[in-house]
């Protein structure tokens, strides 16, 4: 591929949340080690689903399993780091820029979730965008059309505002003292990363245009989770 091709799909990927970091989170180092923390968070989850992986040789072929077992490892430690941070609230809150605002719980788990995705999209595509500079491209089989590369660069992306997402509906419902609240916003955490997860299996499938429908699932989860976040906020 060509590096035009390169820049392409390291912007599609990485574009719209290094914005964010520059334009938000790096003007605050508190934000900046929150980011950091969550993203080593998110890092040990994933290390310990590959030693599963890897100690499961019966299910490494199977990547249903693997979803499912790496999907919830992460949920694990998103709903840990969600009691690290409300241990660490009041000094966190002390020490932020707006000590009183009400907003401060959605921001730390906005920022939380921009580490848990930033962390996930270089782990998730970094090697394919470098593999991307060899010779000869890498067709996605479910739409001939375009190469992987780029399929790839546009999921990273969307997975990173998923998380984002992700983290402040777990943050929202599991801080409301309804009850049904806690469940309601924690099943759709899991249940729609897990579709989402699922989803993209569709790029590597024969189904005609399956790349379109694993994107589609995609902004439609995002679309409901936004709309969730949206709402959680109106309410606090």
């Amino acid at each position: 591929m060509t590096l035009i091709s390169f820049f392409a799909c390291l912007f599609t990927a990485y574009g719209p949340a290094l914005a964010i970091f520059f334009l938000y989170i790096a003007r605050d180092a508190q934000l900046v080690l929150l980011m950091l923390s969550s993203a080593f968070f998110w890092l040990i989850a994933i290390l310990l689903s590959s030693v599963i992986w890897y100690l499961a040789k019966s299910v490494q072929s199977q990547n249903y399993v693997t979803i499912i077992f790496t999907v919830l490892l992460q949920e694990v430690f998103r709903y840990l780091f969600y009691r690290l941070i409300r241990r660490a609230e009041v000094g966190l809150n002390l020490v932020s820029k707006h000590p009183k605002s009400v907003y401060n719980r959605s921001a730390f788990a906005f920022v939380s979730g921009y580490g848990f995705g930033l962390m996930s999209g270089a782990v998730m595509y970094m090697s394919v965008l470098v593999a991307s500079l060899g010779s000869g491209a890498l067709i996605c089989p479910s739409c001939p059309q375009i190469d992987m590369y780029f399929v790839n660069a546009i999921t990273c992306s969307l997975f990173i505002f998923q998380h984002i997402l992700w983290m402040v509906l777990a943050f929202d419902g599991l801080s409301s003292p309804n009850f049904l609240m806690q469940w309601f916003m924690a099943t759709w955490v899991v249940v729609s990363h897990l579709g989402a997860s699922f989803a993209t299996l569709f790029n590597a499938s024969t189904i005609p245009n399956g790349c379109v429908y694993s994107i589609l699932i995609n902004i439609a989860i995002i679309g409901v989770s936004g709309g969730l976040a949206v709402h959680s906020l109106i309410r606090s």
